[in-house]
């Protein structure tokens, strides 16, 4: 039992210390601790988000659009870069979002323990649980709630849900989804509900989502189908055109893929909380998200340097990236033990040289198990091994003093992909690595 006035840290360990060696999947637990906390309804308006990629991005837009509809939101997000505070945050207009503060944490946490009783938890159900708990509280005007894994038996699906937006469907977790895109596909879909709208951002959803939103009896609508995004290019200011049937709105590029820029309007659009024209433009424009295709410009030995973060961590992921750093050579790459690095590296054949950096931790992999799972599919790939995602990077940096840029490039650049650890562990270093001075 956890004393009274722990701090959020403590909490964690806790959280840690509970979470069961050997657990069945389902919502059973989850849904007694959620009824009696009266938790499945945290908002008047519940948004589920769920997808193999683009979830955080497809979730911070929506937040944004809804800012300027002049409605207040609470997000929830997983994992974290560098603080769990960053998994709930509030946003009460379009220059105003906050995280949740440790004494809101530590209560929230506190709620669920009461709430428990004798019911075993896993680590991720008593934060969702935490989530809903803190969200109910800030009554807000619409939740947004991101998927951890899957979707039909993750903790988030317990919630009475007025849209569900499923961004992608691709290869990944598939010791727990199935290892086809049918199965996995099926399991997003089950975020639907009867009657509510179901937007499928995987252009060519695979027939398992499909028959599986049927069954649902969801009002679903498809990418590539029912709305499409289309670039203007006869346009210097324009990047993109939103069209549903003959609605058409023009949009600037932004910061985030376009795919899930679409998603987030369509969903919005489905559930009459689209803002005006000019609102979806500028929510288009503000959307950033820390470790998606974030930029970090540097100077190294008198060259021009520019570090690109992405939690890209499965092939869908790293494909996407791939058309967005065309003159990119140098990468470092840090995985997770249940991820498949040969299919990113595959994703990325642009990149000459790889770093690959060990992570710690009971899931982390290390970087002779990277080097070993690459080499046996892409044996002329050119891969150096490195303990830290520090040591990587400064090796990427020496690697690029030999190099020149690419004509019109804008000076060299190193992409830094793997997972949400890695990004973090990058950001890290960005502050420690002699002779390296932020623009």
């Amino acid at each position: 039992m956890i004393a009274a006035g722990a701090t959020k840290e403590q909490w964690l360990t806790h959280l840690e210390s509970i979470h069961p060696a050997n657990i069945e999947m389902g919502l059973g637990r989850v849904t007694k601790v959620a009824q009696q906390l009266g938790l499945f309804k945290p908002a008047p308006v519940v948004i589920v988000v769920g997808g193999t990629n683009g979830k955080g991005t497809t979730t911070a837009l929506v937040g944004q659009l809804l800012a300027e509809k002049g409605l207040t939101s609470a997000c929830y997000n997983s994992p974290h870069i560098h603080e769990y505070n960053e998994r709930i945050n509030r946003r009460d207009s379009v220059s105003s979002m906050r995280l949740s503060s440790d004494d809101e944490l530590c209560e929230a946490f506190s709620a669920v323990e009461s709430g428990r009783g004798d019911i075993p938890l896993t680590y991720f159900e008593f934060g969702t649980l935490a989530a809903l708990w803190q969200i109910k509280q800030w009554q807000v005007d619409v939740a947004i709630l991101e998927v951890g894994l899957g979707g039909r038996l993750d903790a988030v699906n317990i919630v009475e849900t007025d849209l569900a937006i499923v961004t992608s469907v691709g290869l990944d977790h598939q010791d727990w989804l199935g290892d086809t895109l049918d199965l996995i596909g099926m399991e997003k879909a089950g975020i639907a509900r009867a009657d509510k709208p179901l937007i499928c951002g995987q252009l060519n959803a695979p027939k398992g989502f499909v028959d599986a939103a049927i069954q649902l009896q969801a009002k679903t609508l498809y990418q590539g189908v029912d709305f499409s995004i289309n670039p203007v290019a006869q346009s210097p200011v324009a990047g993109w055109e939103w069209v549903k049937g003959d609605q058409a709105i023009t949009l600037p590029k932004g910061h985030i893929p376009f795919y899930n820029i679409a998603s987030a309007i369509a969903g919005l659009d489905a559930i009459g909380l689209l803002p005006h024209v000019k609102g979806i433009q500028a929510a288009v424009n503000r959307t950033k998200v820390s470790g998606r295709l974030t930029h970090f410009p540097c100077e190294f030995n008198g060259k021009s340097v520019t570090f690109i973060l992405d939690v890209a961590h499965n092939a869908q992921a790293a494909a996407f990236l791939s058309d967005q750093v065309q003159d990119c050579s140098v990468a470092i790459l840090a995985m997770l033990a249940d991820k498949d690095p040969a299919a990113v590296v595959a994703a990325l054949p642009h990149i000459e040289s790889w770093h690959l950096a060990s992570l710690q931790g009971y899931r982390g992999q290390a970087s002779h198990s990277l080097f070993d799972r690459i080499g046996q599919t892409s044996p002329k790939v050119s891969m150096m091994c490195h303990e830290t995602v520090k040591l990587a990077m400064i090796s990427g940096l020496e690697d690029i003093c030999c190099k020149e840029p690419a004509e019109s490039s804008g000076g060299h650049k190193i992409l830094i992909i793997g997972s949400f650890l890695t990004v973090s562990a990058a950001e890290q270093a960005l502050a420690c690595i002699d002779g390296l001075l932020l623009k």
